[in-house]
């Protein structure tokens, strides 16, 4: 009994002593990719003073058809792929939201802070008027800014996009819900996750979590005031939208309620809705994409015709 116990005991030690080394392997592998991930980081981002205060912009295109990408939570300016766009006759106008990157919180914590800031950035450069296409956390600011300056909202495109008050889940975590809540312990579940996807929605995911979540300290602030301002957000009065709008959501989507999305094209008058039949909150960075921005060139379409 003495010698399988002994033995027992043998076999737990090399376990844990390859966990160990395993786990010390991965987080180098980690320390290498976040340095990567910093220096591959584009150095195109301009950051302008408005009278809001700072936000880091890029401009990409020489049309004057213009479009606004409003990125999620976490996000930057340069999480939006804007070439599909660009190609298709618009200059796209990205930035990062109060408390990521360089747009410092400062320059607006609250969605009306933030669309105000939106309007400043417009002024300054001399834009008048611009689509608005809000992405899950930049649902709010999206929805404030066609309510507070219609005249300079062309259009409302809300993709996936936090509409309602929402609270993240505050139950006990455990040891290993806080690992997983860490940087390393972030990039380690994402990199299990992605070993369900084909390769070219691995490409973009490796190209979003580069690009908008790490280094974290970069968006940290912006995250936290998220979440603050979400679990507090007051009802938006839907039915004073009077821009074209289209809201484009998967019907099985976890992180947004799809819900969100019917409640909202019910209120806001001929809103369209471009519901998506068992996709979830990640159908933006799968080849599905493709087929939403057709959908969204589309809706741009229909109004600048009726223009003329």
């Amino acid at each position: 009994m003495k010698k399988i116990l002994k033995w027992i005991k043998r076999i737990l030690i090399s376990i844990i002593g390859l966990i160990i080394v395993l786990m010390i392997g991965l987080y180098v592998t980690f320390f290498f990719w976040k340095k990567d991930a910093i220096s591959d980081l584009p150095k195109n981002s301009l950051v302008i003073d408005t009278d809001k205060g700072q936000v880091e912009y890029t401009l990409t295109g020489n049309s004057d058809k213009y479009m606004l990408f409003v990125h999620g939570s976490p996000g930057s300016v340069f999480v939006e792929e804007s070439k599909p766009f660009v190609d298709k006759g618009f200059t796209v106008l990205a930035i990062s939201r109060p408390g990521y990157y360089k747009t410092p919180l400062t320059s607006g914590e609250t969605p009306r802070e933030q669309a105000a800031l939106y309007k400043s950035l417009l002024n300054e450069l001399k834009i008048d008027s611009i689509y608005v296409n809000g992405l899950s956390g930049g649902g709010p600011s999206s929805i404030q800014f066609a309510l507070d300056y219609p005249e300079r909202t062309a259009g409302l495109i809300l993709r996936a996009a936090v509409s309602e008050k929402i609270v993240m889940e505050n139950s006990e975590k455990g040891l290993v819900d806080s690992f997983f809540e860490t940087e390393f312990g972030t990039w380690l579940g994402i990199q299990i996750a992605i070993t369900q996807v084909d390769d070219e929605t691995t490409k973009r995911i490796n190209y979003v979590i580069k690009r908008g979540m790490f280094p974290r300290e970069l968006s940290n602030e912006g995250y936290k005031n998220d979440n603050n301002q979400f679990a507090v957000l007051k009802d938006f009065p839907l039915e004073k939208i009077t821009v074209p709008t289209i809201i484009l959501h998967g019907n099985k989507d976890d992180n947004v309620p799809f819900s969100f999305a019917q409640n909202a094209s019910k209120r806001i008058p001929n809103a369209t809705l471009f519901e998506m039949k068992g996709k979830d909150h990640f159908v933006f960075i799968t080849s599905y994409r493709d087929t939403i921005n057709n959908e969204i060139i589309r809706f741009v379409d229909n109004i600048e015709t009726n223009k003329k």
